[in-house]
């Protein structure tokens, strides 16, 4: 009775490999059979490959038939298609080579030359047959004795092979004439009195006569010592030659040049369009007379704008930078701009309050439409006393009052600011010492200084209860029932004024709005929480399964907030593309992804298109409301300002209306702009399912396909 020794691979893909034996010993010569298995057994066809980690000790066939050939040890690895591997040990009985050496790594020859390699081999190794060979014949040879023969110039290696694989090596040099010589660089600018070191490299690398002699073809332009110095002396392109005592030789072609320390474009920037394609860049450098050097310039996007000798041409709109290089790096760049005229500009600030003395700041041009640009700007001041303006938009405070400042652009187009400019005060109070405000109300507040005149700085104020008043751009938001009192600072100094807020509840209100949210969690998440956090409001957030997957740390800011979570199904794909099986298969997952990330289930349902099947309509209608699309704005669209938005919305807001925003770049901006007008209108924010509540339709928010 014997007993068969199975191993076994572990499972990948459901199926396991096993072999008939996990180690085997063979003398050399003899040969051994490995079968396997694959389990589970079914209709499945299986590949096993075979193969040996040294195959000078013990070879394998495919069928997995292992041979012997010397003393040692060595494995036999089994690998299924699936990936699964499983391996044998494989033990060649006798006494193995664990030593081999040649008593030399290096050996010099002359042409012609032999020298006898010897080695040594463990005494007790049961086959010391050895295999010698040799990488480049055309260098030297070796024989099956160990005799070497230089038969060229150059560099060969010698190796020496036993039986179980194990080898060494030695170098053979031969020593032959220079055959080539490379200088690097092969080719340079160098300016005038200025040096550069040149790098030969001489070939073959053990080469008779390697001293080279160095020589410039015209001493007047560049000079050149015999260490590969090489000095610019005038203008003008000179060879530079090194050369060996067996006449190789290589050269170095040299433009002498003088060279910029520093490159200006005399233009700042330039705006290109459909009716002013090209415009000619002035280059000047310091010396004088070094702009005149070889010069390159280059686009950043040739899509836009391309050049040539300084020449813009336009290609399409956007913007891009030109820069110009000379040949020692020194460079300079302009943005460019193509664009269609703009039909109107303002500042990026309608008023700027500044203290004397304080920095300047810069003065932003926003122009009409997004992304257009223009040229000439000339920036001016109503009163240089109060402000400066300089040349390019910096506007500095130089002393207390109120001016203006301007800009007028080539063709006409203009705008203006408010500038004031504060001082140092002793005093600070505000317009109303007490105020009576209703939850949500907006009130304003104004500040003066000692002196009874209006306050022109922005002070700081803390609230003793956030949840119940703050200040926000020059008003009181009451937030919550209850008293705060908030304290006004000038920054800087210890002056202070306070004022008390007390809030009561609202009486009713006329108007409501609900904000809504489609296709988060994404990276604008944050920003937009934060607004909605500073005014104490709810919205509706409709999630994506698959932005929720992509980003669970944004979708964790949401967790506890109080906003109502909506279902916007996995991936926004249309209804009617997607089929009523797969949507409801995404509204499933979506759920499933809400619940483990934010812990709750989303109580509405918005699907992609606002519209939802009317099978679907009556399957989910039990659990939660569906809500149809609203007023969609395009703030996905990263071209459209924040301005842009915030005027749609109030172009489109009325009483009991749906607003709907995404994850975009410009919403928070937005809604910065937005709910503080809405709330000075009177409207008030409720997430859908209380808009629904209040007011008792669904059509509103409620739509469906047949």
């Amino acid at each position: 009775m014997c007993a068969l020794l199975v191993c076994c691979a572990q499972a990948a893909n459901g199926y396991t490999l096993k072999l008939s034996s996990s180690s085997i010993r063979l003398a050399p010569g003899e040969s051994r059979s490995i079968t396997w298995t694959v389990e589970p057994v079914n209709l499945v066809s299986h590949t096993v490959t075979w193969s040996s980690e040294n195959s000078y000790i013990a070879s394998v066939d495919q069928k997995g038939r292992i041979t012997a050939h010397a003393a040692g040890t060595t494995y036999v690895v089994a690998e299924l298609e699936t990936g699964a591997q499983r391996r044998v040990t494989v033990t060649v009985t006798g006494q193995p080579v664990t030593r081999l050496k040649l008593d030399q790594s290096r050996v010099d020859l002359e042409l012609g030359e032999k020298a006898k390699l010897s080695y040594t081999i463990n005494e007790n190794a049961d086959d010391k047959r050895v295999r010698w060979s040799v990488d480049d014949t055309s260098v030297a040879t070796v024989d099956q004795n160990g005799v070497v023969t230089a038969v060229g110039g150059g560099i060969a290696t010698v190796t020496l092979l036993c039986v179980n694989g194990m080898t060494d090596s030695c170098l053979i040099y031969v020593p032959s004439e220079v055959m080539r010589i490379e200088l690097h660089p092969s080719e340079a600018y160098l300016g005038i009195g200025a040096s550069l070191e040149l790098d030969a490299y001489v070939f073959p690398g053990n080469a008779r006569g390697r001293e080279l002699r160095w020589e410039s073809r015209d001493p007047a332009i560049a000079q050149v010592d015999q260490d590969g110095n090489v000095t610019g002396l005038s203008s003008g392109d000179v060879s530079i030659r090194a050369m060996s005592a067996n006449g190789i030789y290589a050269l170095c072609l040299l433009h002498v040049r003088l060279l910029p320390d520093k490159l200006y474009i005399e233009q700042e920037s330039a705006v290109l369009s459909r009716e002013n394609r090209s415009l000619q860049l002035t280059v000047r450098g310091e010396p004088a007379g070094s702009e005149a050097a070889l010069l390159t310039w280059e686009s950043s996007d040739p899509a836009v704008v391309t050049v040539e000798n300084g020449l813009l041409t336009a290609q399409g709109y956007g913007q891009a930078t030109v820069s110009v290089q000379a040949q020692n790096g020194v460079s300079a760049s302009i943005p460019v701009a193509v664009s269609e005229p703009p039909t109107g500009v303002r500042f990026a600030q309608s008023a700027y309050t500044l203290p004397v003395g304080g920095e300047g700041v810069e003065l932003v041009p926003v122009f009409t439409p997004s992304g257009s640009a223009a040229a000439q700007l000339t920036f001016s001041s109503s009163d240089e006393n109060v402000a400066r303006v300089d040349e390019k938009g910096l506007l500095t405070p130089v002393g207390y009052g109120v001016c203006s400042v301007s800009l007028n652009c080539a063709g006409g187009l203009s705008c203006s600011a408010e500038v004031r400019v504060y001082q140092d005060i002793r005093s600070l109070s505000a317009s109303q010492s007490s105020f009576f405000l209703k939850q949500y109300e907006l009130a304003p507040i104004q500040f003066y200084s000692e002196s009874g005149q209006p306050y022109l700085g922005e002070p700081a104020a803390v609230s003793d209860d956030e949840d119940v008043c703050l200040y926000l751009d020059g008003y009181l938001y009451a937030r919550s029932p209850g008293r705060a009192r908030i304290t006004f600072s000038n920054p800087g100094t210890s002056i202070t004024c306070q004022v008390s807020v007390t809030v009561s509840e609202p009486a009713g209100f006329a108007r409501c709005v609900a904000l809504t949210f489609d296709n988060g969690p994404g990276e604008h998440t944050r920003e937009i929480l934060e607004v909605l956090e500073a005014y104490n409001l709810r919205a509706s957030f409709f999630l994506l399964g698959q932005s929720l997957q992509s980003h669970p740390d944004e979708a964790a800011l949401l967790a506890g907030t109080g906003h109502e979570i909506g279902n916007h199904t996995w991936d926004n794909s249309s209804v009617s593309s997607s089929g009523i099986a797969a949507t409801a298969e995404a509204i499933e997952q979506t759920d499933k992804l809400t619940e483990r990330l934010l812990g709750v289930t989303p109580t509405v349902l918005r699907a992609p298109d606002a519209l939802l099947p009317r099978a679907l309509f009556n399957s989910f209608f039990d659990s939660r409301r569906f809500v149809g699309r609203g007023h969609e704005m395009p703030d996905e669209n990263a071209a459209v300002s924040a301005q842009e938005l915030y005027t749609l919305a109030l172009e489109s807001v009325y009483h009991t209306s749906v607003l709907t925003f995404h994850d975009g770049a410009q919403t928070a901006a937005a809604l910065r702009l937005l709910i503080p007008e809405l709330l000075k209108r009177g409207y008030r924010f409720l997430t859908v399912s209380e808009l629904i509540e209040y007011t008792g339709s669904k059509q509103e928010v409620f739509s469906t396909l047949p």
